[in-house]
């Protein structure tokens, strides 16, 4: 067996320990919108469950938005189009989150039950990727092993499971954030956009550097936000 192949196998070894670590941890992802549930309950706003389940149909909404935004840059080098995808995310997510309170209600506890589904739901979208990338652990076709290849090339795979659930706690706060912000303030929308965009370019290219500061980063976007959002309350 030559070296390569060996280096190959220890690589993917590693790829597969690394999937079922993650898995074993997938359930903690759920107490993320619990600590948000309980947070506002303890504040006194209880969740209306119609503008929690608009807020995880308005993030799905955005989402499919980047389909034919994708089909648009495919042609385009790779790094230009992942860019233009992170970038859209901004524009995409706060021009729905706008919309979406707009034509429904900009009351308090409906805006904190809005942005709490549609935290939530980014959560479910990333426990199903990390079961989406455990499948490929026991897989050997050759569009296995290049996906396997790629996510080792990002470096984040390894981590510890933690700093995902981290992340999705950082990133649950700027959403809450952002909706109570343009639940008072809809022109605020305009700010929100640049910086939604901003933060996640950013954190991309930190992440590929050091996943402790992009979760620091992230963690002070964050918090900074959802305590805007509640001082408006």
């Amino acid at each position: 067996m030559s070296t390569t192949v060996q280096n190959q196998d220890s690589n993917f070894e590693s790829f597969n320990h690394a999937t079922r670590r993650s898995l074993l941890f997938l359930p903690m992802y759920i107490l993320v919108p619990l600590i948000f549930w309980f947070g506002f309950w303890a504040l006194g706003y209880k969740m209306e469950w119609n503008a929690f389940g608009l807020g995880a149909l308005g993030w799905f909404i955005a989402l499919m938005l980047r389909g034919p935004l994708s089909a648009l840059v495919m042609r385009m080098p790779q790094e230009r189009a992942k860019n233009i995808i992170v970038a859209s995310s901004g524009v995409l997510e706060e021009s729905a989150r706008l919309v979406l309170l707009a034509v429904t209600s900009a009351s308090s506890s409906w805006a904190i039950s809005i942005g709490q589904g549609w935290a939530a739901i980014e959560v479910i979208f990333v426990m199903v990727n990390i079961v989406i990338i455990a499948t490929l652990a026991n897989r050997t076709d050759e569009k296995a092993l290049q996906a396997k290849q790629l996510l080792e090339a990002q470096g984040t795979i390894q981590a510890s499971p933690l700093w995902g659930i981290l992340e999705r706690i950082w990133a649950s706060a700027f959403h809450i954030g952002c909706t109570l912000i343009v639940a008072f303030y809809p022109w605020s929308v305009m700010l929100l956009i640049p910086l939604h965009s901003s933060v996640n370019m950013i954190t991309v290219k930190l992440v590929a550097r050091s996943i402790g500061r992009s979760s620091l980063f992230i963690a002070a976007i964050g918090i900074t936000t959802i305590i805007v959002g509640i001082l408006l309350i």
